[in-house]
């Protein structure tokens, strides 16, 4: 019997361990996602799960037949590294330091790339435009940058990912932040984040943004649009510029299914919040009105929009049929495209006068 128990105790040991490190692994496993890239310092975080929207046809209107992607500070890659990372990503995050003026960026992305294909995608774009590649190691990151220019963005991948791109020190804050290194989003990002989370019913979200909203640039902006708005603008606008900290996202999927799309606001005060919502019912009826708008295709979104205030939080959601938007969206494309003038019809030919006959003489 003792022999037994002791045999009970060490697959119970072995059970225990094993399930420890599968949990282990799962966590390291959600651990390497692209929103653990984003630094505390961020004030607009944007993810997008690109192989949910890649099955929509909201971005069939929007990416257009044969288009290529582009990342931001590298531009278009299919054409220099001979493959289009769109087919391949299954997800992205770009992010902004609060008080970016210096124009300082970054993406982190996942997908089905090897850490060669990047660093020759990334060797290739640099030599195209005249720059000079060179590596260097930041933590467990391989960087490439262009030493002629510091102004591009570089580029920072390992195996496992996120893959990074960046300017500036905000991609040094970000491979920290993914290392663990520093602190990652502030909690304003995550409580926005899961206020905006979809109910029972409804698909998991395919775009999420969240801005957080200091003081100082409210009130920059206050003093910028003041005298443009005037004494009622300033009035009406002002519970808008007392909104600290704000949420949108966006739901779809493939054809015949519905698209929502929700908000979630912060105010500075309960007041703030409810004459938001009171302007925003006002734009709501004045578009609902609007035959163009009718036209276009996006009345049953107008239609469904519904807002709630809550003390200093406010919630706003609305949703419709995935097809009818995207042909709301082709109609507003095709009308904002402008078309090639259409050249004016040629000149007739001039017909020559008849010859008169000659005189009998």
């Amino acid at each position: 019997m003792e022999q037994r128990r002791q045999y009970v105790l060490f697959f119970v040991l072995v059970a225990v361990v094993v399930a420890t490190g599968f949990a282990l692994g799962r966590s390291r496993a959600r651990d390497a996602g692209v929103l653990t890239a984003v630094p505390r310092d961020a004030w607009l975080v944007v993810s997008v799960d690109v192989a949910g929207l890649r099955q929509s046809p909201l971005a069939q209107p929007l990416l257009g037949p044969g288009a290529s992607a582009a990342v931001p500070g590298l531009g278009s890659l299919s054409g220099t590294c001979g493959f289009d990372p769109l087919t391949r990503l299954r997800e992205l995050a770009v992010t902004s330091p609060e008080g970016g003026e210096r124009g300082d960026f970054g993406v982190a992305f996942a997908g089905d790339l090897t850490r060669d294909e990047l660093a020759g995608c990334a060797d290739k774009v640099i030599r195209a435009r005249g720059g000079q590649p060179a590596t260097s190691a930041h933590g467990g990151f391989t960087v490439v940058e262009d030493t002629a220019d510091a102004r591009h963005a570089r580029v920072a991948y390992r195996d496992g990912g996120p893959f990074l791109v960046g300017r500036g020190g905000w991609l040094d804050a970000m491979i920290d932040a993914a290392e663990g290194k520093a602190e990652r989003a502030r909690a304003e990002h995550a409580a926005l984040r899961d206020a905006l989370a979809p109910k029972a019913g409804i698909a998991a979200r395919t775009l999420v943004l969240t801005a957080l909203l200091p003081a100082s640039l409210r009130e920059r902006l206050k003093r910028d649009l003041g005298p443009e708005l005037g004494s009622e603008g300033e009035k009406t606008y002002a519970s808008v510029l007392a909104v600290s900290a704000a949420g949108v996202a966006l739901s779809t999927g493939p054809s015949g299914s519905t698209t929502e799309l929700v908000a979630e606001l912060r105010c500075e005060t309960p007041a703030a919040c409810e004459e938001v919502k009171q302007l925003i019912e006002r734009k709501r009826l004045a578009f609902s009105r609007d035959i163009g708008v009718r036209l276009i295709g996006l009345g049953p979104l107008l239609d469904s929009l519904a807002v709630e205030a809550h003390g200093a939080s406010l919630s706003a959601s609305a949703r419709a049929g995935t097809d009818d938007l995207a042909k709301a969206i082709q109609r507003v494309i095709d009308y904002k495209t402008p078309r090639p003038a259409t050249p004016p019809p040629p000149a007739p030919t001039p017909t020559p006068a008849p010859t008169p006959a000659p005189s009998a003489t």
